[in-house]
């Protein structure tokens, strides 16, 4: 354990920038003999600082081979053979009797200068093909229409065609359906079917934000589904549109999810009791609410790791992680703002679910609970992210003062050398005054320990 610890200390003190600025100074090592003659015994520290030198890309990529789970991954990855290049490289050049050819080969070692640079436009590259990738699987989700009805027992869903819902509207009797995949052209269909103006499942593509409509014989629901979201990863969402009127309960979303599979398993713990179309639609808004929770708690734990790491992370890697975070928390917490007054809206009987008695609609309010409950926990995740934000402006606030506190000691210290010199010129052999250079210097002295002092007692060192 003791030499797992002693690894993690050196992958984590010899980062890349570390390592940049070791290589950096190897090249100024290497061109100092032929600027300056040095004699035996600083060619000698010279030396002795490449070989130190290299004993830390040594260290670090060792530690890093022994760390690694795939050793053989870790040896033959492209960025590893360049370190292994680099190492050997150098060592060619330290050997005796080598040529003076090879005896230059420690310039390679730059190659680690530019591993920093294309570590950054690798990671850039992997983001934009990660993206494209999450883009074309969206594209190719919304492909395909799949329309779900619930059956008589109201336990499961039954696949139908699209044909056969619209029937099933039109025939006026109670029915539950479930449209993914749904596309634009073929909204008039379905409102016509429903009884429902157009304009009132438009806001599945055109709405930006959750909410609610309540008009004489039907209610709409609008809120956004996230999909399933695993910590430091960003929030994605899908709307969804839940529309309800005196005989039909009908959800409709552009994309496919797994939130259909998730109702059918939720109803099997709903009472069977309960009028199947209000089972459906407490299924579909527990499993919303579920969606949320593990939102909440993947938040939670990026933040946790975000407030270990801060320390290690610069100001503008820091503030882009929170600023992503932020975004995430606020778009959650929007949602649930939403969400919270539509459960509650259920409960009363505002919004409209078919054969709905109060007595059906009394597991809304304890799911309304939840959902204040969920919020609360929201927002307390918004405060937690804002104090982090806070500490870390005021700490590098705090260390700007420092600087400028140090900036000042020393302006102040060689404001009193420079007037001195100023004042009595650059010679003092033929001044008038009987003054000799030692006396100056310690009246010099004198003034710049007393300076310090002031500054010692204001608490400016500190």
């Amino acid at each position: 354990m003791r030499k797992v610890f002693y690894m993690q200390l050196i992958e984590r003190y010899l980062t890349d920038a570390v390592l940049g600025f070791f290589a950096l100074l190897s090249l100024f090592l290497f061109i100092a003999p032929l600027v300056f003659e040095f004699n035996d015994f600083t060619q000698d520290i010279v030396a002795a600082l490449e070989y130190a030198i290299v004993l830390l890309f040594v260290l670090e990529y060792v530690s890093g081979l022994l760390l690694a789970k795939n050793k053989v991954g870790f040896v033959v990855d492209g960025w590893r053979v360049i370190d292994m290049l680099i190492i050997i490289s150098a060592l060619i050049a330290f050997i005796p009797f080598v040529p003076d050819v090879l005896r230059h080969s420690p310039v390679f070692r730059l190659i680690r200068v530019a591993r920093i640079a294309l570590l950054g436009a690798r990671s850039s590259f992997a983001l934009k093909l990660d993206n494209n990738s999450v883009d074309l699987s969206t594209n190719e989700a919304v492909i395909g229409l799949k329309v779900l009805s619930l059956g008589t027992s109201g336990a499961q869903f039954e696949v139908i065609s699209w044909e056969q819902g619209l029937n099933r509207l039109r025939s006026g009797e109670p029915d539950w359906l479930f449209i993914s995949g749904l596309d634009e052209s073929r909204l008039a269909s379905i409102t016509a079917a429903m009884g429902v103006p157009i304009s009132a499942v438009q806001g599945l593509f055109q709405s930006t934000s959750p909410g609610f409509d309540t008009l004489e014989h039907f209610s709409t629901f609008f809120v956004r589904y996230p999909m399933p979201m695993v910590p430091g990863a960003r929030l994605t969402r899908t709307p969804i549109l839940l529309v309800g009127t005196s005989e039909n309960v009908v959800v409709l979303s552009r994309d496919h999810t797994d939130l259909d599979e998730k109702v059918q398993l939720r109803l099997a713990s709903i009472d069977t009791k309960t009028p199947k179309m209000v089972r459906a639609t407490l299924a579909l808004v527990s499993e919303i609410m579920s969606a949320y929770t593990q939102v909440a708690e993947s938040i939670e734990v990026t933040l946790t790791n975000l407030e270990l790491a801060q320390s290690r992370l610069g100001d503008e890697a820091f503030l882009a992680r929170t600023f992503s975070l932020r975004a995430d928390i606020l778009k959650a917490r929007a949602s649930l703002k939403h969400l919270k007054s539509v459960i509650r809206d259920l409960f009363s009987g505002k919004v409209i679910i078919a054969g709905a008695s109060p007595s059906d609609r009394e597991p809304f309010h304890f799911l309304a609970d939840d959902a204040n409950d969920l919020y609360d926990d929201i927002d307390d995740l918004r405060e937690s992210l804002q104090g982090l934000v806070d500490l870390r402006l005021n700490v590098s606030s705090f260390q700007m003062n420092r600087v400028m506190r140090l900036l000042a000691l020393l302006t102040a210290l060689a404001l009193l050398p420079a007037t001195v010199g100023g004042l009595l010129g650059m010679n003092i052999t033929d001044a008038p005054w009987p003054g000799t250079l030692a006396q100056i210097a310690f009246g010099v002295g004198v003034g710049m320990t007393l300076s310090l002092y002031v500054f010692a007692i204001k608490g400016w060192l500190r």
